[in-house]
């Protein structure tokens, strides 16, 4: 009785953890993956390969694109699995990118490629353009000359108030 209870609990508990799965998506061997798939300039991106499975267990794994900075791409599992973020660069195009993880770049030899999708939305908030306004453009000599004025009018009334004053007190 006791040994029967004991197989229907392990064979119950058995298909828990089957149903349960894992929850992280799978790559199939050699491939990559973006994830969104679809990302706008300035957004951050997770990439993933598979396949990576190396001699060397130091290996150094990067993720190249024109659409985002170079990625040094981790070990996770141990099935040779790699995977890392970046950022889409904010000036970005629009359009299909490719992707290529190199598994070891000291032997860049084992590469896999995939590709993903560049949005032409920004989700990056962009803020109020206000503050300094026009005080950058560069100013002409009439510009100038008429500041000039200004600064010295401002000046010469200063010096004859004080004076004024300065008189009627002593």
């Amino acid at each position: 009785m006791y040994a029967r209870t004991l197989a229907v609990g392990t064979l119950l508990a058995g298909a828990a953890l089957g149903l349960a799965g894992p929850t992280a998506q799978a790559v199939e061997a050699g491939a990559v993956a973006v994830t969104p798939s679809s990302a706008a300039p300035g957004q951050s991106v997770r990439i993933g390969a598979s396949g990576c499975a190396s001699a060397n267990p130091n290996a150094s794994a990067r993720a190249y694109s024109d659409a985002f900075p170079t990625a040094s791409l981790s070990a996770v599992g141990g099935a040779g699995e790699v995977s890392g973020t970046s950022n889409v660069f904010s000036g970005a195009k629009a359009g299909t990118y490719t992707v290529t993880v190199v598994c070891d770049v000291s032997n860049p030899s084992q590469k896999y490629t995939g590709s993903f999708t560049v949005t032409g939305s920004s989700t990056t908030p962009q803020g109020v353009r206000g503050g300094l306004g026009g005080s950058f453009e560069d100013a002409g000599p009439g510009t100038i000359a008429a500041g000039a004025a200004l600064v010295a009018v401002g000046l010469g009334a200063t010096a004859y108030t004080v004076r004024r004053r300065m008189q009627r007190s002593s």
